[in-house]
């Protein structure tokens, strides 16, 4: 069949399909590639064959084989496409006319040649990963079946990140083919599963109203005919892979609306559409070497390309490349069987044994070691998990996985086995849980619980673990959410425990807990010796993906004996202290976050921080030097408030670059006191929370002095005074990155670059609760309103509503009401104060309400003032939000000091959110009249803009507003922060 060259016929006329195809991988590898280095291979000769493969060798070498891909600029249909690149660091990048095209068919012979273990063709060639974006991915999608002809020579072509990363279904090994009841497909694939020895790394079993949940579900049938049967067999399936037999007599183009929708209905994270052959036994032979290559470690990618050739065209998730690994599912493994309890024996097969390199003396001498009585069982054939644990790591080096029946087959037998184990509390009666606790001293050589406190120098072992009510434990007054948490398919969850008693202890303790769907989880155990007589308030924050999900504080007190203890009367309690989100429904859908952070108090009211990273975690006293920075924050930005003029020039004009030097110092200095001598030591293991990497927080605030400031963070080198912005800002913040090589990598203190800013390159998750307001039946719940599966889309198109205070001229106002009407397309209307909000919110149910008040009073006697009227807000009422039914509105208080920095905290945020906010956008500093505005222009423009309804969330909008703004000359949008839930949709 002949290729459908796109736009790019008249550029590549002169070619066969046969050449135009490696002349179309040059075209589209050379385009992914940084405009800087691209601009390097272009010398005053031109292009240069030679210089341009080893751009490509080098690229591949950088990424372990891959090699991106992207659609070129067009120029037209009989012209070459465009090039973007850069002549110098710093220099304007410009387009330039691509190679011609067969030129290009020569640079990736060149290229593949130079590749080690490849000639020319074959499985030794790079993956190509092809990205592209909304605009282009009809185009992409055409052209991929070219870029897997033989002549290409790729390992793989796929569509990178073809759909969200939502990791909705999760790999597990071993692996299940799963086929519609009538599928063709049915019977050579039983024939098949009948033939396969016991604990085989994949099997083939038919779906079904009980197994609804597979990780590939293939159909024998077209793209134009696969949705139709699935939707026929009246089925509910949830799988991570489709896998359909080809187009049909549609082409990728026309069929990639059908695909998408097929994906969505099963939840999947990628599809495959293959070239099936010629029946149903060749299609099942196929999909079986697919299973072979699958579990000899290669990508998913590559094994589908492998076992479908001439092609397969392939969307992919990343989360799909990775979890289908089987080098991560034994890194998994091994990380389960070291949570396993010591006594805890692993039955397997001998030869199972030999090839996760487990030495017979660890077989012999597991019994000996038995510190309880077991049933009996022959030695030979089971192990500790821990010694498997570290057999496997010891040997991790030689498994190639190059074996039918080898170290797959062993691993999914050992993944069996600890699942077994896992499981085994499924059987128990399902019973209410809760958080609780036990403790432990250690007199003599023999255990001793404690239950009435600690004594001082006498080391403590605190158990934590979720479970039933049992008389000999602690337990915390809130029942455990089980019922909403498991999803259908999900077995358990992994969470983080983590314990702190800054007068105890310096750093806080953090383990991880499996919480299975039915039982106790296992337990985290936390030792540590208490140094301070008096109070003892430990606070543990139960964490999932690096979110916060509550937090309950454990009360005693230490004492020099136990003697004092019993005098005093002492007991340990579990006190419920907030709740994040009431509806754990689809925590396997919650994007996971990088840090999470608490701000609250000790027992002795010092200010504190907590944060948890990864497996790390860390506290930091706030002191009085916080206070200090955070009060010159505020005085660098209020000194502008009332000027616009000299701020609207550009950021590298008028008073700007003082301002931003100013800013960048204060956040230079916050971001030291905060976390860089505390991080030195995490730095160590790789962590460093200015990375890319860690791009997603959360901060819990039970704090009544001050917020702290994270937005202003800045972690790039202090820029001496008087610096200079960085001359390339403009294309960082247009990027969301620095460009390489830019002015300031060079002369780190001569300029500024707002691309330092936590608040313009991280999303910030933030939650405010009150620990001194506490409900009467426990904890807090902080996110009244959250974002949940089926209901996290928030429709800015069902009106807005927009009020302003006395101190904001009517004047000011009329271009955002005209943007918000021209932008959002909906109803806009304008109160004069707050009775008539209320009223409109009755009335209209708009989606969008935006006040610029102005604030007064402290703690809970703050009010806001609109058009000369004022209003207290503890206690909000909900009219004021929304009325009845009507969804949930996005809140914005841009003004004079809503959120509060210097000043007492304010409590207006939390108290819009009580009263039903989805979100609630604000600023953190002194924000007046004209420039208030300007900031709510700028967010307004960037919800406008925030692309196709759904896709995006209002975490990623809200910080992409924040850079527009700054490239639109509104430096005080480095004031917003947003209070609520990251993951609403618009």
């Amino acid at each position: 069949m002949a290729i459908d060259r796109e736009h790019l016929a008249g550029w590549s006329l002169e070619l066969s399909d046969e050449a135009f195809a490696p002349a179309l991988a040059a075209l589209g590898a050379l385009a992914a590639l940084d405009r800087l280095t691209l601009g390097r291979a272009r010398d005053v000769g031109g292009w240069r064959v030679d210089r341009l493969a080893e751009l490509l060798t080098e690229a591949t070498r950088r990424h372990q084989g891959q090699l991106a891909w992207t659609l070129p600029l067009p120029a037209s249909r009989r012209a070459a496409p465009r090039l973007r690149v850069a002549s110098a660091p710093g220099g304007k990048s410009q387009l330039v006319a691509a190679p011609q095209a067969g030129q290009l068919a020569e640079v990736w012979r060149a290229f593949l040649a130079a590749l080690p273990g490849a000639s020319g063709a074959g499985p030794g060639g790079p993956r190509l990963a092809l990205q592209s974006s909304a605009r282009s991915a009809d185009s992409v999608l055409g052209l991929a079946s070219a870029l897997a002809h033989p002549t290409v020579g790729a390992a793989s072509v796929y569509l990178d990140e073809a759909f969200d990363a939502d990791g909705r279904t999760d790999w597990r090994w071993p692996f299940t083919f799963t086929t519609l009841p009538d599928d063709p497909l049915q019977a050579p694939l039983a024939q098949r599963q009948a033939g396969l020895p016991p604990n085989w790394p994949y099997r083939f079993a038919s779906a079904s109203r009980e197994a609804a949940r597979a990780e590939v579900l293939v159909i024998g049938a077209g793209a134009s005919d696969a949705l139709a049967r699935l939707l026929a067999s009246g089925l509910s399936l949830r799988c991570c892979l489709v896998i359909v037999a080809g187009l049909g007599t549609d082409s990728a183009r026309s069929a990639a609306p059908l695909l998408r929708a097929l994906v969505a209905r099963v939840r999947a994270e990628g599809i495959a559409i293959v070239e099936s052959g010629q029946s149903a036994d060749e299609f099942a032979t196929r999909l079986r070497a697919f299973g072979d290559q699958l579990s000899h470690n290669l990508p998913i990618d590559v094994a589908l390309t492998l076992a479908f050739r001439p092609g397969a065209l392939l969307l992919l998730n990343r989360d799909l490349l990775t979890l289908s690994h089987l080098d991560t599912t034994v890194t998994a493994l091994t990380k389960s069987l070291r949570r396993l309890p010591e006594t805890t024996k692993l039955l397997l097969k001998r030869e199972s044994f030999d090839r996760l390199g487990v030495p017979d003396f660890k077989l012999r001498s597991y019994t000996q070691r038995m510190s309880v009585p077991t049933p009996p069982f022959e030695p030979s054939s089971a192990a500790a998990p821990r010694d498997i644990a570290d057999a496997i790591d010891a040997t991790r080096a030689r498994y190639r996985f190059d074996h039918e029946s080898g170290e797959a087959s062993a691993i999914s037998e050992l993944h069996g086995s600890v699942q077994a184990q896992q499981n085994a509390a499924l059987r128990r009666k399902t019973t209410p849980r809760y958080l609780q606790q036990l403790s432990f001293r250690k007199p003599a050589d023999q255990f001793v619980e404690e239950r009435a406190g600690y004594c001082v120098g006498q080391p403590v072992m605190v158990q934590l673990l979720i479970g039933a009510k049992r008389p000999e434990r602690t337990t915390a007054a809130r029942v455990f959410p089980e019922d909403s948490l498991f999803r259908q398919g999900q077995a358990q969850h992994r969470l983080q425990v983590v314990l702190h008693e800054p007068r105890q202890f310096d750093q806080p303790l953090l383990r991880e807990i499996l919480l299975p769907r039915v039982g106790d989880s296992s337990v985290a155990e936390f030792v540590f010796t208490p140094v301070l007589a008096g109070a003892f308030e430990a606070r543990i924050s139960v964490l999932h993906r690096g979110r916060v999900l509550q937090t309950q504080l454990l009360h005693t007190r230490v004492a020099m004996s136990p003697a004092a203890l019993q005098e005093a009367g002492s007991r340990i309690t579990l006190d419920d202290e907030t709740q994040v989100r009431h509806d754990w429904s689809d925590l396997g859908q919650r994007r996971r976050f990088d840090l999470a952070m608490v701000l609250n108090h000790s027992a002795d009211g010092e200010a504190m921080l907590t944060g948890v990273a990864g497996q790390r975690a860390w506290a930091k006293h706030l002191g009085s030097d916080i206070q200090d920075i955070v009060g010159s924050l505020n005085t660098a930005i209020s000194a502008v408030a009332h000027s616009v003029a000299d701020y609207g020039d550009g950021l590298d004009q008028g008073e700007n670059p003082t301002l931003l030097v100013s800013l960048a110092r204060d956040g230079a200095d916050l971001y030291s006191l905060l976390y860089l001598d505390q991080l030195k030591r995490l730095a160590t293991g790789g962590f460093d929370p200015g990375d890319e990497s860690v791009a997603y927080l959360q901060v819990i605030s039970a704090r009544q002095d001050a917020v702290i400031p994270l937005e202003f963070m800045y972690d790039f080198n202090p820029p001496k005074p008087g610096a200079t912005v960085c001359p390339q800002h403009r294309e960082a913040l247009a990027a969301g990155r620095c460009p390489p090589r830019c002015a300031r990598s060079s002369q780190p203190t001569d300029h500024v670059c707002p691309m330092g800013f936590w608040g313009l390159k991280k999303v910030i998750e933030r939650h405010l609760f009150d620990p001194l307001a506490l409900p009467v039946d426990g904890a807090e719940v902080v996110l009244q309103v959250e974002a949940i599966d089926g209901r996290d889309q928030l429709d800015l198109r069902a009106g807005s509503l927009v009020a302003h205070s006395k101190e904001v001229q009517p004047a000011e106002v009329a271009g955002l009401l005209r943007r918000l009407g021209s932008t959002l397309g909906s109803q806009v209307t304008l109160v004069k104060d707050w009775a008539d909000w209320m009223n409109a919110v009755k009335t209209r149910h708009p989606a969008l309400l935006v006040a610029f008040p102005h604030n007064e009073g402290k703690a809970r006697n703050v009010l806001l003032e609109i058009g000369g009227n004022k209003l207290y807000t503890l206690g909000l009422s909900p009219d004021y939000v929304h009325a009845g039914e009507s969804p949930p509105p996005l809140v914005m208080l841009l003004g004079c000091d809503v959120a509060g920095t210097a000043q007492e905290f304010s409590n207006h945020i939390r108290y819009f959110r009580q009263a039903g906010a989805a979100v609630v956008i604000s600023t953190i500093a002194t924000v007046f009249g004209a420039h208030a505005v300007r900031v709510g222009e700028a967010i307004v423009a960037g919800l406008a803009q925030a692309g196709e309804p759904g896709k995006l969330r209002i975490g990623e909008i809200i910080r992409d507003a924040k850079r527009a703004a700054l490239l639109d000359s509104v430096p005080m949008a480095l004031c917003v922060v947003a209070f609520g839930d990251a993951d609403w949709r618009l």
